[in-house]
């Protein structure tokens, strides 16, 4: 079909060899004979915690990394870094110790080789993994150990935060250099700074577990009616090309616009694909965007052949391998042996259909405890320019330990359940509560179809909004909290959403997603936050970014920030669609920027759109543009009786302004008329006609009907009515 896939692996990412697109299976089983022949060289992959380091010249301190925001801001220094982690326990011990440790090591080197390695601005940083055995993952080190990798470096562009296409390997080979020069003696419980020691992966025996590799590839190669010379990304995408013909049969040209969309070919999305499909053929239509819809698990399971064949010969290429950060492997093995033993059967014995079959999955990777040969997460390697990786049994080991510790969706943490904590699988959940973070700066019309979509599932839902305002580029609208919080409100008042609330006061930390990791933890036991008992879903969507990673990946993690007691649902399974075409705030406030209210109207603002999450309110949009001061054409009868109450005011001032001036007839600055005045303003409506209710003077019968008393009359009316509609009464 010509078709390219744009996903995949660039130079210094590690893939596994079925990540890369563009390696050839010619080139796949000349990796599996150079394995076995002991000609592979690499690194060691370890099992610590990331951080990006460089060094600011001017000031002769170091500077860590986390995002782009901290590449722009020339990075974090050591205050900055104790301040992100502040809280953490161990791991803010481990983060700081790691960076002092840095900071001492570049610090003994001369001036013009920091500026030779890092640049003369903190452009460049450098790829590195902070392991202590006082903030373990999975494997336990015994060293305190930064190490810093071979693959991963970069430039910065510091206006951007991206970084630059300028080869860095130079660089990081004088850094090597420099740390052997510099570090001296590694001292007992202290941080030594190193670059990871390249080493030759072992040979194996003889080449049986090579060539079994390579007679079960060309047999997934066979059924799929692929040959050696062509790549992996042609063999994904002729096997999800056969799994749409088995679901619904398409015209060539509609199934090649689709398959363009499935592997996020650029130009390509539903919208081409539905166009060349007739708006009457409804069956064509939902068969289209359910593949879309699943995406990810087509690829997934295309690939799913080649995958096995490359994990089960990790498997044999890593059995064995001697971690050099570990002083006694074999006892951590059989350390790591027991633990997924001890899973395997709380697993077994959970009762949870979900635990069995995340089980069911892993141990057919895994096999048996045996699989668990080595205290290494893995080995990284080059061939032809692309960095690789083999991980062997350390990812099914880790999915396993990491349920059996954390829980996943439904199944609360096995570990805890196995110590008598008071929650029982899938029986025992108190209520379920939905927490969806966010800038929403504004929010638009797919944001209350996500909040729609988890009070469906949800006994109640919190809306978390960053404090931080939007809108600093030159072509967009400044939008604050305040005005993200009144909007909210006009939304789920029209949807009448009584089980959403949003949370009033801004949050003291700036990222919205961390916040909900807070409520999650609730460290300190407070009532609002997460109970025992709660079955927290963190609010995200299937929108993908450019690079294809779907927005509730941001929380892969969240198992991690969890209360005893309380459980994660599944992400990923309680993701909302994505709603109107991928709306987004920066098109929002750009449209505010430019005035052009009907847009805004029809794109942004709720007005009864169908949903998969169910119809969205009518939303008035004069009220949501108040919010921002924008006016429009059609009054609103809140601005109407406000101006009428306004303009009430306005004249009975000119009146008493007039009578203290001598201006008007009658008690002339006297005191029992200012008293009358008095009275008459805090006075009732009702009783006779040409009377106050509470006092004041008569009218006389020949006086003329004033007329703030009439439209004091008509406002009062009108306003009892409207708030009587409300369910509320004027009084």
């Amino acid at each position: 079909m010509g078709l390219f896939i744009t996903e995949g692996g660039v130079a210094g990412h590690m893939n596994h060899l079925y990540d890369n697109p563009d390696l050839t299976f010619r080139e796949m089983k000349q990796v599996f004979l150079a394995a076995s022949n002991g000609e592979l060289k690499g690194t060691e992959k370890t099992d610590g915690q990331n951080l990006q380091l460089s060094y600011d010249i001017k000031t002769s301190s170091a500077r860590a990394a986390r995002n782009k925001g901290n590449i722009k801001d020339g990075g974090m220094d050591a205050a900055g870094l104790a301040a992100k982690f502040g809280g953490r326990g161990a791991l803010e011990t481990a983060f700081t110790e790691a960076f002092a440790a840095f900071e001492a090591a570049v610090g003994r080197m001369s001036i013009e080789e920091r500026e030779e390695v890092f640049g003369p601005n903190t452009n460049v940083y450098y790829n590195a993994e902070v392991q202590d055995p006082r903030a373990a993952n999975l494997i336990n080190y015994d060293l305190p150990t930064l190490t810093i990798h071979r693959v991963g470096h970069n430039e910065f562009d510091r206006e951007t935060g991206s970084a630059t296409d300028r080869d860095v390997s130079k660089n990081a080979r004088k850094l090597a250099a420099a740390l052997d020069r510099v570090q001296g003696e590694r001292e007992e419980g202290r941080f030594y700074v190193q670059m990871n020691a390249i080493k030759k992966l072992e040979a194996l025996s003889d080449d049986t577990a090579a060539n079994l590799a390579i007679a079960r590839l060309e047999k997934a190669l066979s059924n799929a009616g692929i040959s050696d010379n062509q790549t992996v990304g042609a063999y994904t995408v002729s096997r999800v090309a056969e799994m749409v013909d088995k679901r619904i049969l398409l015209p060539d040209l509609v199934k090649k616009e689709l398959l363009k969309r499935i592997f996020k070919e650029k130009g390509a999305n539903i919208r081409s694909v539905l166009a060349m499909v007739s708006k009457e053929d409804a069956g064509t239509i939902e068969a289209i965007r359910e593949l879309v819809a699943d995406a990810t698990k087509l690829k997934f399971n295309a690939i799913a052949p080649v995958e096995e064949i490359v994990h089960d010969f990790s498997v044999e290429m890593l059995r064995g391998l001697h971690s050099a950060f570990i002083l006694d492997n074999d006892a951590e093995v059989e350390r790591l042996r027991q633990e997924t033993a001890r899973a395997i059967t709380a697993i077994e014995n959970s009762g949870s259909e979900e635990a069995i079959e995340i089980l069911t999955k892993q141990m057919s990777k895994l096999k048996d405890v045996e699989g668990v040969s080595t205290a290494a997460e893995g080995f990284v390697f080059d061939y032809d320019g692309v960095t690789y990786k083999f991980t062997g049994n350390f990812a099914p080991m880790n999915q396993l330990l990491g349920l059996f510790k954390y829980g996943r969706g439904n199944v609360p943490p096995l570990e805890k359940v196995d110590e008598d904590i008071d929650i029982d699988i899938g029986t025992d959940i108190r209520r379920t509560v939905a927490i969806i973070p966010g800038g929403f700066k504004p929010p638009h019309k797919a944001h209350l179809a996500m909040v729609m979509h988890y009070a469906n599932r949800s006994d109640v839902v919190y809306i978390f909004i960053s404090p931080l305002p939007r809108g600093a580029a030159a072509d967009e609208a400044e939008v604050t909290f305040s005005q993200s919080k009144q909007i909210w409100k006009l939304y789920l008042a029209a949807a009448g959403l009584t089980n959403v609330e949003v949370i009033e006061r801004p949050s003291t930390n700036n990222s919205p997603v961390n916040s909900a990791y807070e409520f999650s933890e609730n460290k300190k036991d407070e009532p609002f936050l997460a109970q025992v008992g709660d079955r927290i879903l963190l609010g995200a969507s299937q929108k993908e970014d450019d690079n294809g990673v779907p927005d509730w990946h941001r929380f892969k993690n969240a198992d991690r920030y969890v209360r005893e007691g309380a459980i994660i649902g599944n992400v990923e399974e309680n993701a909302s669609p994505s709603f109107f075409g991928n709306l987004s705030g920066t098109d929002f406030r750009q449209t505010l920027y430019r005035g052009d209210t009907e847009d805004l109207k029809q794109r942004f603002i709720p007005n009864g759109d169908a949903s998969p999450a169910g119809t969205l309110p009518m939303v008035d949009p004069r009220e949501v543009l108040a919010v921002f001061g924008i006016e429009t054409e059609e009054p609103t009868m809140e601005s109407i009786l406000t101006s009428l109450v306004n303009e009430i005011i306005n004249e009975r001032k000119e009146k008493k302004y007039m009578e203290m001036d001598g201006l008007q007839d009658g008690t002339v600055g006297s005191d029992e008329g200012e008293e009358l005045e008095e009275i008459s303003t805090a006075g009732g409506h009702g009783g006779q006609p040409g009377s106050v209710e509470g006092g004041g003077r008569p009218v006389d019968k020949d006086e003329e009907p004033s007329l703030i008393r009439e439209k004091e009359v008509v406002v009062e009316r009108v306003l009892n009515y409207l708030l009587q509609q409300k369910g509320l009464q004027h009084g």
